[in-house]
């Protein structure tokens, strides 16, 4: 979604889109139309007569007419149009913040994939097809790639918490915030253990073990020699995964960049993070002031 973002969010909210940008143009025509008619009541006779006579010219060549409130429209959409991507840099350790709307899959570096804590990959039976992993997943399959092998080979490596045979696929569960590192082609992946994989299919995570899910996130991470590059994540618990929403999507992203801030002080994580937001979460990110907020959350420690 890199380049098709701004096609993107007009499919999804071209009637927000359209009710916003035909308030904008109907305010500037309503403005023109006072600022002629105040024209013809001050302005000399002769002055307005050549008004006149420019009025008479676009009543005669009404495709010139057209074109300008064609023009007019097209500058009132992209006057409306909200903005999808807040960039903040810490002045001091270039250590770098992206919230964008993008597609996490077309970015470049690493991108992390949330999971269930078992790294389950029977989609439809376990996973949803609609949530992040399921897309992953799909993604695989569509490229005739067989991801099995490389998941059962490094959860070799991986120290596991729990075992509860009453699940419906893999058996071992591991803590949160447990990476698996996988190439898919020339592409770094890391799946994240995110959410509890229930007996009954469903998942959960508290708030709390949301905040140590990210904290124990970022520090595998840096262990999975990211620090020199770009860390993509998608919104945890946003659209991309099935889970119902505990607290807002900002409150989500907040935590996610006051964590970063914390593992990037210990030096324990990658430079430039880049926050991928879904086009459906576009309208509850408040884009033009996020760097203010994200600068503020730098300083700020986590709860």
């Amino acid at each position: 979604m890199k380049h098709d973002t701004l096609f993107l969010y007009g499919v999804q909210h071209w009637r927000q889109l359209l009710l916003n940008s035909s308030r904008v143009f109907f305010s500037w025509i309503f403005v023109i139309i006072t600022i002629i008619s105040s024209l013809f009541a001050f302005l000399p006779s002769k002055e307005v007569e050549q008004l006149r006579h420019l009025i008479d010219y676009f009543e005669e060549h009404l495709i010139v007419l057209v074109a300008l409130i064609m023009l007019l429209l097209l500058l009132s959409i992209i006057f409306t149009w909200p903005q999808t991507k807040s960039i903040y840099k810490d002045r001091n350790t270039h250590i770098q913040v992206i919230i964008e709307c993008c597609d996490i899959f077309r970015q470049q570096g690493m991108k992390v994939i949330h999971v269930v804590d078992t790294f389950d990959s029977d989609v439809n039976e376990i996973i949803s097809p609609h949530s992040l992993h399921g897309a992953f997943l799909k993604m695989c399959e569509e490229k005739k790639i067989d991801v099995d092998e490389q998941i059962e080979r490094g959860l070799k490596h991986l120290s596991s918490s729990a075992e509860d045979g009453t699940l419906p696929g893999r058996t071992k569960k591991y803590p949160l915030g447990s990476t698996l590192p996988l190439q898919i082609e020339k592409e770094r992946y890391c799946w994240v253990a995110f959410t509890h994989l229930l007996p009954t299919g469903n998942i959960e995570i508290s708030k709390n073990e949301y905040i140590d899910c990210l904290k124990a996130m970022w520090r595998n991470l840096a262990k999975a020699r990211t620090r020199s590059e770009i860390i993509n994540v998608a919104v945890l618990g946003n659209k991309f995964v099935d889970l119902p929403a505990e607290f807002s999507t900002e409150q989500k992203i907040d935590l996610m960049i006051q964590t970063f801030f914390a593992a990037v002080r210990e030096k324990a994580c990658c430079r430039t993070l880049r926050i991928c937001i879904h086009p459906d979460n576009v309208s509850e990110i408040d884009f033009e002031n996020y760097p203010i907020i994200m600068e503020h959350l730098a300083k700020r420690p986590v709860i």
